[in-house]
């Protein structure tokens, strides 16, 4: 059994009998609230974001669609749990700006689905399963929470990619959450057994996509050939200092499409990056909006993408690549 470690109303941590390593219920944590510091759970080993909710089956015109979602009001897509690694420095770790850009881009999903509507309209789950997917690339996707929240909740493909220091780690949450007897092509996968092994493992039934990981480098051209075709890209935390935002910027118009569109969450630390990163990216795209994580709606009351409530979290949406003269 489980050891609980810490009290009510705080972050529930509990320790794993076998491996003795932390685990925190995410939604503890999202229950109070109380800081949004980066280095609040760096010494958390093991993140449990519980049920991963598809809120978009309520707006399906078959009134059954809604009497298939949960309590949480929408369709349970299955649960995640995401491995940090602190050895591997900031890659090796879930930020706030991955959990707020999963749920938006999840609410978003009748933005970038060209199918949207025929497939939350047919509830046929045989047919459903073998609608073509939205192929989704997540550029610098670390431990890869933003891009499997997405592919566990929506008709997609999730390509995770970053350096090849955090190969490992994508491809150890990839099977960590897709880990089922009835997943063929995992079934003598050694991964999948050394991860059964330690319990900490989620199934894959009721994903409605899929997801994979690979190697990606900005700025190597020859690193592109494995996202060949992008509908979405999506990206979380990457405007930093570490990197050239002119170059990321570059990057994503080279990896997207005319009609690719392009998800971006951020916080607001780091003005003059974000600076160099919006006026390339309006160079680059017809169409770059800012939207903050925080709103006000028509009457003026507070309303917030995700259930995580960062103020300072923000998404930079754009789309409409532009012609090179």
């Amino acid at each position: 059994n489980m050891v609980v470690v810490t009290r009510q109303l705080e972050d529930e941590v509990t320790i794993h009998p076998i491996t003795e390593e932390k685990i925190l219920n995410y939604n503890s944590y999202l229950a109070h609230q109380r800081y949004y510091d980066d280095l609040k759970h760096v010494d958390i080993r093991y993140m449990d974001y519980g049920t991963i909710i598809n809120p978009n089956y309520k707006l399906a015109s078959d009134s059954t669609a809604v009497k298939r979602g949960n309590d949480n009001g929408g369709q349970n897509c299955g649960n995640l749990i995401i491995e940090q690694r602190k050895s591997l420095g900031k890659g090796g770790f879930c930020w706030d700006a991955a959990f707020c850009l999963g749920e938006f881009v999840i609410q978003k999903e009748s933005e970038w689905n060209p199918d949207y509507y025929n497939y939350y309209s047919n509830l046929d789950d045989a047919t459903a399963s073998t609608a073509k997917k939205t192929n989704v690339l997540e550029l610098g996707a670390g431990t890869g929470l933003c891009g499997l929240m997405i592919a566990k909740a929506t008709n997609s493909h999730v390509l995770l990619t970053d350096l090849p220091e955090l190969l490992n780690l994508m491809e150890s949450n990839v099977v960590r959450n897709y880990c089922h007897p009835r997943d063929s092509p995992l079934s003598n996968n050694e991964k999948v057994e050394e991860l059964r092994d330690d319990l900490i493992t989620t199934s894959s039934e009721n994903a409605k996509g899929t997801a994979s990981a690979h190697v990606l480098r900005w700025g190597t051209p020859d690193d592109y050939t494995i996202a060949p075709s992008n509908d979405v890209i999506i990206g979380a935390d990457i405007v930093a200092s570490l990197y050239d935002p002119i170059a990321l910027a570059q990057t994503l118009y080279d990896l997207s499409g005319p009609t690719t569109k392009i998800y971006i969450s951020s916080k607001s630390r780091l003005d003059r990056p974000h600076e160099l990163f919006w006026e390339e990216m309006e160079r680059l795209f017809h169409r770059v909006e800012k939207v903050f994580n925080i709103f006000s709606d028509d009457n003026g009351k507070g309303k917030s993408w995700s259930r995580l409530r960062n103020t300072s979290v923000f998404f930079i949406v754009a789309e409409g690549k532009k012609q090179k003269a």
